[in-house]
Formats: structure tokens, C-alpha cells, sequence
């Protein structure tokens, strides 16, 4: 008898679709908050995020383990450490270790900077503020973090600082992503980029 695979809503192709659209809509507008969870039948955000931007031929480094073996084999990605990732994945919520040092890309591929995706508790809470501006922003825009430690907002300075080599931070709580790309400035307590 033959066993049917149930293949989990993020990994169906509708809606990678929708959720692809609604991280464009997110980099295109930097703070905002785009709620997910109406694609992704409870799995959380930073596991739609990868089904939507990931695939065979992308490396993924998951520095505080949180992809299951089942995770591995829909994405198809293969395993990498932080320096050579295209996508990292870690809790937000604690500082980045000391030395790590993500892929930056060059000036011929300036788009070979890693995807950095932090998940935190809660992004709509009291907790870390900074001001961002840039492309996708109308003058200044406050923007809450949330419980996303200070640490990430200050190596994010010297991670994006030759512009346009640098990273783009995805950020999620549960069901809900805000992302920071490279060529969003900050301004914070602890830095500036």
C-alpha cells in the first residue's frame, strides 16, 4: 500500500507565492510589520520565511538548531556555517557570539550578502527602538524591535557599512516578519548605520 506525503501549507507553491510577495512588500517598506500567519497553518514566521526564499541551491546555517531534520528535507538546502551562508537563521533574543562574521558579498555581486532571519519573542511590544530611514520610508520612521537584542543592530552597522555590500535582517516573532534591508539606515542608543 501506498503512503501519500502531506506536504505542509508553507511548502505548497500558492503559497510560497503569497508569502514571496509579502517579504517584497516588507523590503520595499522597511518597519512594517507583515502578518504571515494566514499562510502558514501554524508553523512559525522564520520557517515560512525560508519556504518562500529557499531551495536546493542555497546554503542555510541554523545557528541555535532551530530547524528540525523533517525542515531540512522540504527546503532541500544544504547545511553551512555562518561565514558562508546565504541564509542564517538564529534566536534574536541573544547577542550574536563574539567573531561571527557573515558573507557580505562583493561589488560585482553585492546581492551574495547574507539574509540574516532573528526570531524573538514579540516584535509589536515596549522593548528595543530605533529610527530608520532610507528607501521605503518617508522621512524618519520609529520602529519597534521588540525583544531583539541591541547586539544585532550594532554588528548590522559594521556588517552594512560599504553599502551596497552587506546583509538584510528578516525579522520574526510567531506569525509576523518586519524586515531591515542593507540600504535602511539606523539609528539607535548603541549604533548607526
Amino acid at each position: 500500500m501506498a503512503t501519500t506525503l502531506e506536504i505542509p501549507t508553507i511548502y505548497r507553491p500558492n503559497n510560497q507565492q503569497r508569502l514571496f510577495r509579502l517579504l517584497l512588500d516588507a523590503m520595499a517598506h522597511p518597519g512594517s510589520v507583515a502578518a504571515l500567519s494566514a499562510w502558514t497553518d501554524e508553523a512559525p514566521a522564520y520557517l515560512a520565511v525560508l519556504a518562500a526564499l529557499c531551495d536546493g541551491a542555497v546554503t542555510i546555517a541554523d545557528l541555535d538548531a532551530m530547524l528540525e531534520d523533517a525542515d531540512w528535507r522540504f527546503l532541500e538546502a544544504a547545511r553551512a556555517d555562518f561565514a558562508g551562508a546565504r541564509f542564517i537563521v538564529a534566536r534574536g533574543d541573544r547577542s550574536p557570539a563574539a567573531g561571527l562574521a557573515p558573507t557580505l558579498g562583493d561589488l560585482t555581486a553585492p546581492e551574495m550578502g547574507a539574509t540574516i532571519i532573528l526570531v524573538i519573542a514579540e516584535l509589536v511590544r515596549p522593548g528595543l527602538s530605533v529610527q530608520a530611514s532610507g528607501p521605503g520610508i518617508k522621512g524618519t520612521r520609529e520602529i519597534s524591535l521588540g525583544t531583539l537584542d541591541q547586539e544585532w543592530i550594532t554588528r548590522r552597522a559594521d556588517w552594512v557599512r560599504f553599502f551596497p555590500m552587506g546583509v538584510d535582517l528578516l525579522i520574526c516573532d510567531r506569525a509576523r516578519v518586519l524586515a531591515l534591508p542593507r540600504s535602511t539606515r539606523i539609528k539607535s542608543e548603541g549604533a548607526a548605520s
